[in-house]
């Protein structure tokens, strides 16, 4: 996946890091995504990306603290780690990382934070707010393959309309 400002050995060097952490799938979610598709489909320019947010299938402490074993403290900068929340921060590369491990979310009132379980990337991406940022683009462990996008809610088909539709009633209320 070519972008600017990528730099083209981050998502390789991420995707072997994971496979030999042990996690089982990495997908890019969020605005990386939304805005690689506008930026396709609908020509929109390209938007320098202030983070890339990526969602993962097992631990990203473990997935952090291997990246940083492997390409050491010049590389990867700025760790820092949310047990609680199952999450990890990074700049790698010069390229800030949200980390979070695949999860479903229980509030027990709006507004507070929440009782986080481990959950697959489908249920992770149910639980998030709108469908345009219910999509990912699920990247090969092995490196064999383009990434491929994942949209189970019509978030594509919303984006070319340029619409925000809401993934579920309490999308707001969390």
């Amino acid at each position: 996946m070519d972008r600017p400002g990528l730099p083209p050995q981050l998502l390789p060097a991420l995707q072997s890091t994971a496979s030999a952490a042990g996690v089982s799938r990495l997908a890019l979610v969020g605005g990386a995504v939304r805005d690689a598709l506008l930026h396709d489909q609908q020509r929109d320019p390209w938007r320098h990306l202030p983070d890339l947010d990526l969602v993962l299938e097992g631990s990203a402490s473990e997935l952090a603290a291997a990246l940083q074993r492997h390409y050491g403290d010049q590389r990867v900068q700025e760790l820092r780690v949310h047990a609680a929340y199952g999450t990890a921060e990074l700049s790698f590369d010069g390229v800030l990382l949200d980390l979070a491990g695949a999860r479903q979310e229980q509030y027990p009132a709006p507004g507070e934070n929440p009782v986080v379980q481990s959950g697959s990337l489908e249920r992770d991406l149910e639980r998030r707010d709108f469908t345009v940022n219910a999509m990912a683009l699920e990247l090969s462990l092995s490196g064999d393959r383009e990434p491929w996008l994942l949209d189970p809610h019509g978030g594509q088909a919303h984006l070319a309309r340029r619409e925000l539709a809401f993934l579920h009633p309490s999308s707001v209320a969390d």
